[in-house]
């Protein structure tokens, strides 16, 4: 244990004060996003059923991939340039400004083709309000700017009004949603709770930040749209990592299968939450200071915890499934502990990403490897459809051999180019 250095390293988090709250703050932030909707979810279930609420989270992946569109990347690109350019206001301005501009472009083309979508295809125009409501959320994405408070490194006034949004969907779920015609209000009051937090958040940036939106020349905005060109593509990536099993379950199988795996995925992702925070806090320090050693260090804790939490998840699935669910997904249990690996490579992956590969300026083999995934999910899921084997548990099997050739490539590239040292050698 003393090779590990542990004492050493949170010594090291201790001379790094605004790692240590930015952790806390973003930390917060997901803990609360995640685990407080858990609050009302065996209340949603046993009252809307499982069917509905699985035809309510159906229509809010649909929306997921709007919402990558709309967000194309910027969320990475734009925090390390707010990062390097935090006491330079007016950089700052170039950067805020152009980021939004190509946001509202990108979410007009978005709601353009949600309304083609509703009007053409049968399933969406049946269900065209709750699609709507679901597509409220994509404005909040335009007025949120999680990029620019991660950038410079103060989360405090998000974690206040995010932390607020969260409660406001929570306490109204038990007070408007009462019989199971009312499952269009789930997606509606998350939408609510989320637009709140977008608007909130903007005028602080305009107020307190004193960040003002300027006229950025042509050149400028294209540069920034080319910029996080490759950060969409593993961005997209990533949801479809996520996202297609429930997508395909909703159209080949049924809205309950859909919401078991939408469930089971709830909990390990929820899981992931303390390394996806403490990656995201410390990536604008790592970009900033390239300390191969202080990575090295973080990358034997988050192998540690990745693990620690893996087994935690799949020793409590059953009764975790039991409570959320009231009975009516058994199968959530077994899909829940397939989950449980995932949860251990993804702990990894995700902080060999960006903050560690796009840090040290190595982003293609970062994007690729997301990209590399995605082919693979992609085969796996057309041999399974092939080999008649089209079940919602092979889809969990076919997510984890997806996150472990993100593993594996990342973890390729970090050797080739010498990132992690431990005591000044590779």
């Amino acid at each position: 244990m003393n090779s590990l250095n542990i004492n050493n390293i949170f010594r090291k988090l201790k001379d790094n004060k605004t790692i240590v709250q930015n952790t806390g703050y973003l930390s917060i932030i997901e803990i609360v996003r995640l685990a407080m909707p858990f609050i009302a979810l065996p209340y949603i279930i046993r009252t809307v059923g499982a069917e509905n609420y699985g035809l309510a989270v159906f229509a809010q992946t649909i929306i997921s991939y709007f919402t990558i569109f709309i967000n194309f990347g910027l969320d990475i690109s734009a925090v390390k340039n707010i990062s390097i350019n935090r006491n330079d206001i007016a950089e700052l301005n170039k950067i805020v400004s152009s980021v939004l501009l190509i946001k509202l472009v990108l979410f007009t083309i978005s709601f353009l083709l949600l309304l083609i979508g509703l009007w053409i295809i049968p399933f969406l125009k049946i269900h065209r309000l709750l699609f709507l409501f679901a597509f409220l959320t994509c404005f909040s994405e335009l007025l949120f700017p999680t990029w620019f408070y991660q950038g410079i490194e103060k989360m405090k006034y998000l974690t206040l009004i995010k932390t607020t949004s969260i409660l406001f969907y929570t306490i109204s779920v038990f007070l408007f949603i009462h019989k199971p015609e009312h499952y269009t209000r789930i997606v509606l009051l998350q939408s609510l709770g989320n637009l709140f937090a977008g608007v909130m958040s903007f005028y602080l940036l305009l107020r307190i930040e004193k960040v003002q939106l300027i006229k950025s020349s042509y050149k400028y905005i294209k540069q920034t749209f080319t910029d996080s060109i490759p950060f969409f593509f593993s961005r997209l990536s990533a949801v479809l990592n996520s996202a297609m099993a429930k997508t395909i379950s909703g159209i080949f199988f049924s809205m309950q299968a859909v919401a078991a795996f939408d469930l089971a995925q709830k909990i390990a992702t929820v899981a992931l939450v303390p390394m996806q925070m403490l990656n995201q806090a410390i990536y604008p320090h790592i970009a900033k200071t390239l300390n191969k050693e202080f990575v090295a260090k973080f990358l034997k804790i988050n192998i540690f915890i990745s693990l620690l939490t893996a087994i935690i998840v799949y020793l409590s699935a059953p009764l975790a499934i039991k409570f959320f669910a009231n009975g009516q997904m058994p199968e959530a249990i077994t899909l829940t502990r397939i989950l449980a690996l995932w949860v251990f490579v993804g702990g990894i992956t995700t902080y060999i990403g960006a903050p560690v590969l796009v840090s040290f300026g190595f982003s293609k083999p970062f994007n690729r490897s997301v990209l590399l995934s995605t082919i693979i999910l992609f085969i796996n899921y057309v041999i399974l459809y092939i080999g008649n084997i089209f079940t919602i548990y092979n889809f969990a099997f076919a997510l984890i051999l997806s996150e472990i050739a993100i593993l594996k490539y990342r973890c390729y590239f970090c050797w080739h180019y010498k990132i992690f040292i431990y005591n000044g050698r590779l």
